[in-house]
């Protein structure tokens, strides 16, 4: 697996009040990002982030309505954890001086060189990758590995195939909430129901204790 593959599976917000910008990283992006959300300013990018799963954030720091500083400090309330990058048109002491307290990833100066995003990106997949962000913990004995599609039970991996990827990452996404028979037939692309009846069994026996709970004539259940 290449370095910047783990990335794929994370999904990232870009907020610029420049839309030519925008649209001229967001197509760079999206060949690194699994989905890629744009905002145009600080108000519009809390709504996305309270709304949407956001993995990764790239602010530019001068913006109307809210700035970026203002908008990362409300983020920060949130969570504390998610990585950031800051872009300025300058380099301004003093407002490198603010971001530092947000505890950014990165800051960058526009112009930059796709080098210098490369860089910036390598450096998220290694934070991503020691911090296990895609390890989704199932049980105190099993999780979910993202980047590998196995659930690891006491360190042993069961290895899921595509069609059950998609059944249990949408489940996972769903847990301890029902979701019905059409939805995960939607997912399947498919209308057989013996289908999809073989796939949960099949990573039910790669579960501890069969997790996956059927709801009688509605649909599916992880506990």
């Amino acid at each position: 697996m290449k370095k910047l593959d783990i990335l794929k599976e994370l999904s990232v917000l870009y907020v610029d009040d420049d839309k030519q910008a925008c649209e001229s990283l967001k197509h760079i992006l999206q060949y690194y990002f699994k989905e890629v959300f744009i905002a145009y300013n600080g108000v519009e990018a809390l709504e996305v982030f309270e709304n949407k799963e956001c993995h990764f954030l790239i602010v530019d720091y001068d913006m109307p309505l809210m700035d970026g500083y203002e908008f990362l400090s409300k983020v920060r309330e949130i969570d504390e954890e998610i990585f950031t990058i800051i872009m300025s048109s300058y380099d301004d002491k003093v407002k490198l001086k603010n971001a530092i307290k947000l505890n950014l990833l990165e800051y960058m100066t526009k112009p930059y060189e796709l080098n210098e995003l490369q860089e910036v990106l390598k450096k998220l997949a290694l934070k991503v990758e020691k911090n296990a962000l895609l390890k989704v913990q199932i049980t105190q004995v099993c999780f979910y590995d993202k980047i590998l599609k196995q659930i690891v039970t006491n360190n042993v991996g069961e290895q899921l195939t595509s069609y059950e990827v998609k059944v249990f990452e949408y489940l996972l996404k769903n847990q301890d909430k029902i979701v019905s028979y059409d939805q995960l037939l939607d997912i399947l692309d498919s209308s057989s129901q013996k289908s999809l009846i073989s796939i949960i069994y099949k990573i039910n026996n790669k579960l501890p204790s069969k997790l996956i709970k059927n709801i009688k004539d509605i649909g599916y259940i992880l506990k």
